[in-house]
């Protein structure tokens, strides 16, 4: 799922035998999945698609700043105007676009993820996995992390992005927020914003050129320390 490619067909997340009955997460996850199902990306096209990859693909090089549309035309080995003909809007657009791909790309894959979890334990435990994995092999996701904090200083997205963007956010902290919750830890919001700051920052600690079963482990740690970050007695 970590790399499922736009306009692929989605399952339907609303059917995943996600076990959690009556509690503070079914009510996050209910809510989480709505956002997600949201948006549809089953109708576009393959040129829409290949702008949006390549558009990423130069974020991630240059820095976001740095990719006008002339820099992504010749990347596309296009004219720049051809590229209006899939985004009216221009540039603004392709950001909103490639942001809202993302979110629901990762969301699709969270909900999968936590599908299995019996209990509140698996239920946060498959969410770590879930982020350090993604956040060590996708280097959008680093994009991501950085955008969203750069737009918290200093509002560099268009006001209607930054909104949706911050709502995305905060439903996917409730997520874990729930989780917490619903493993008897009343007072653990400051604790999974620490557990959060650390897996997006997994790429400072841990290697993203690592083999697949370095990652395995790496992602057990992750669960491991997250752990211990949620059960201090303080978080200061």
């Amino acid at each position: 799922m970590a790399n499922q490619q736009v306009g692929s067909a989605p399952s339907a997340l609303s059917e995943l035998p996600v076990g959690i009955g009556t509690s503070h997460r079914q009510e996050a996850f209910d809510r989480f999945v709505q956002i997600v199902e949201s948006d549809s990306w089953t109708g576009m096209t393959t040129a829409k698609r290949r702008v949006l990859e390549v558009f990423l693909q130069l974020c991630i090089r240059h820095g976001i700043e740095s990719v006008s549309m002339r820099t992504l035309a010749k990347e596309l080995n296009i004219k720049a105007p051809s590229i209006y003909s899939h985004f009216p809007e221009g540039r603004d657009e392709i950001v909103a676009e490639s942001m809202r791909w993302h979110f629901q790309q990762f969301g699709r894959a969270l909900c999968e993820a936590v599908a299995e979890a019996e209990d509140a334990p698996e239920f946060w435990d498959a969410m770590v996995r879930l982020h350090f994995t993604r956040q060590v092999r996708l280097p959008e996701s680093n994009l991501w992390d950085l955008l969203v904090a750069t737009d918290r200083m200093v509002h560099v997205l268009p006001a209607d992005l930054s909104e949706q963007m911050m709502h995305w956010v905060d439903l996917y902290e409730a997520l874990f927020k729930a989780a917490a919750l619903d493993m008897g830890l009343p007072d653990a919001e400051r604790r999974v914003k620490v557990v959060m700051t650390v897996l997006e920052g997994a790429t400072r600690w841990f290697d993203p050129d690592s083999s697949d079963a370095e990652l395995a482990d790496g992602a057990e740690h992750a669960v491991l320390i997250s752990h211990e970050l949620l059960n201090l007695t303080s978080v200061t």
